[in-house]
């Protein structure tokens, strides 16, 4: 994996959390399973593949818009976009304007002992349990926070060592990927499975186990857009 698709995931995430993944899986004629792969990083994201969506989503743009990023929202050091169709490392100079207004640092939240708190956000909007280390991420939700991955139950599409990105301002919906926090304060990374009579089931992706819960027992559970590679995660000085 390199900067450049790392930054191609990012521009698909864009597309999926301001319309849709059947929106985005219709225009670009690509299954939401292939799209959800690329996201996860289990399928390729090269120059055709590329080019292809950006064509199918808007023939009027010039291409290489999916490989763009203008402005860091954190004043840190950018990544340049890589052209890769000429094998080697040339930053790209955009002769059209990017809507970057959504990259911005968004904060890692460290785990105490026993989990994540009990309010992720204080009244006046201050992170709590909040560490100096951010990633510049694609996302539209103003109270984003990134998650450490810990443990193997939701491999390959979440793994030890990376993080997860959680949009607390997102509805979760069946089969997403939820970020709990349990009455008895443990955090656990899961998928949900099912709302039904008053129960809430949820279950992981390596593990066939499955544990059920009522309402009363989970704190909160919040939306996970997708995984965020360490390496993206940096420090503030």
């Amino acid at each position: 994996m390199n900067d450049l698709t790392d930054i191609r995931r990012q521009n698909l995430q864009q597309l999926v959390d301001d319309n849709s993944l059947a929106e985005v899986s219709r225009r670009t004629k690509k299954p939401a399973s292939q799209i959800n792969d690329m996201l996860a990083g289990r399928k390729s994201f090269g120059e055709k593949v590329a080019r292809a969506i950006e064509t199918s989503w808007d023939p009027s743009k010039p291409p290489g818009w999916l490989d763009s990023v203008s402005n860091s929202p954190c004043g840190a050091a950018e990544s340049d976009a890589r052209d890769a169709s000429r094998g080697g490392h040339h930053p790209v100079l955009l002769k059209y304007p990017i809507n970057t207004k959504n990259f911005r640092c968004v904060f890692v939240v460290g785990r105490a002992q026993g989990g994540l708190p009990e309010r992720i956000w204080t009244d006046g909007d201050y992170p709590v349990g909040v560490t100096d280390e951010y990633a510049e991420i694609a996302t539209a939700d103003p109270h984003a926070f990134l998650s450490p991955v810990v443990g193997t139950s939701m491999a390959p599409r979440f793994n030890p060592g990376e993080f997860a990105l959680v949009e607390p301002s997102t509805d979760p919906e069946i089969e997403d990927d939820v970020l709990v926090r349990l009455a008895t304060g443990e955090t656990m990374l899961k998928r949900l499975l099912s709302r039904r009579d008053g129960l809430i089931r949820l279950g992981s992706y390596s593990e066939h186990a499955t544990y059920t819960y009522r309402p009363e027992e989970i704190t909160w559970m919040y939306y996970v857009a997708h995984q965020v590679p360490a390496r993206k995660i940096k420090i503030r000085m």
